[in-house]
């Protein structure tokens, strides 16, 4: 057994230490006062717990980014007239922006710019500041628009993040980003956000293939940790094929509603 003393190593630190671990048969162990439980087991003994977090194999890495840029590249080929379209609808609809970048927090806490086409009124959250849409809990808001209405129900809103795929700030698979203006607030209501952290966000992930949005902070982060501990790169497929199954269901069900 080894005892992974790291009061505040970085992510490099730990899992290069928790890979030879594994590498050569070890039990980690790691102070309880230090340790995340997204990376521990239930239960203590005394005050060391065990680490429940097997280190990915090098080639579910290579394979993982291979499959982001080979998904980003062939969509955003196959999308390229539907893109053109949304561009002229957004403009045609009410003359503003057609794409808006927010910052999203990252790995560990870092932030980077996410791009996605407009579907609310220009500067929509100038007097309420950052907040979540009502439509995520299934009501109306008022500041979608028409155009936006229909994007954010077929999630075609989200094309541009594919740039942020193939640039590799996301990929494919992962807990979604959150502003770090509602990651604080999150936070600060009890729910430790931040076990998120651990991985690449994503453009889908488990919590949104169980129709789990940021109205239900705790779940949400319930499914997310869920992923951190089963991810790999057959994991990620799966996902993927669920979530491409859910849109053609959402855009069916969209255009028979209309």
């Amino acid at each position: 057994m080894v005892v992974l003393a790291f009061r505040q190593a970085d992510r490099g630190d730990f899992f290069g230490a928790l890979d030879v671990c594994h590498d050569h048969g070890v039990n980690a162990k790691v102070h309880r006062e230090y340790a995340d439980s997204v990376l521990v087991s239930e239960g203590a003994v005394g005050d060391l717990v065990a680490v429940d977090l097997e280190p990915w194999d090098p080639l579910d890495h290579l394979f993982k980014r291979a499959f982001d840029i080979v998904f980003a590249v062939s969509a955003l080929l196959v999308l390229t007239p539907v893109v053109l379209a949304i561009s002229i609808a957004i403009k045609l609809d009410d003359g503003g922006s057609v794409l808006y970048c927010q910052e999203r927090t990252a790995v560990l806490g870092e932030s980077f710019p996410v791009y996605k086409f407009r579907s609310m009124i220009e500067n929509a959250e100038e007097a309420t500041g950052a907040k979540i849409s009502e439509e995520d809990s299934g009501d109306v808001d008022p500041r979608v628009t028409r155009v936006g209405h229909v994007l954010r129900k077929t999630h075609l809103d989200e094309i541009p993040q594919l740039w942020a795929i193939l640039t590799g700030s996301m990929s494919v698979v992962g807990p979604r980003p959150e502003r770090p203006e509602l990651d604080t607030e999150i936070q600060s209501d009890g729910v430790d956000w931040s076990k998120r952290w651990f991985v690449k966000p994503g453009l889908t992930g488990l919590a949104q293939i169980n129709d789990v949005t940021g109205y239900e902070p705790g779940m949400k982060l319930r499914y997310d940790l869920e992923y951190v501990r089963q991810q790999s790169f057959w994991f990620d497929v799966k996902i993927v094929i669920r979530q491409i199954w859910k849109v053609l269901n959402d855009v069916r069900e969209f255009s028979s509603d209309e």
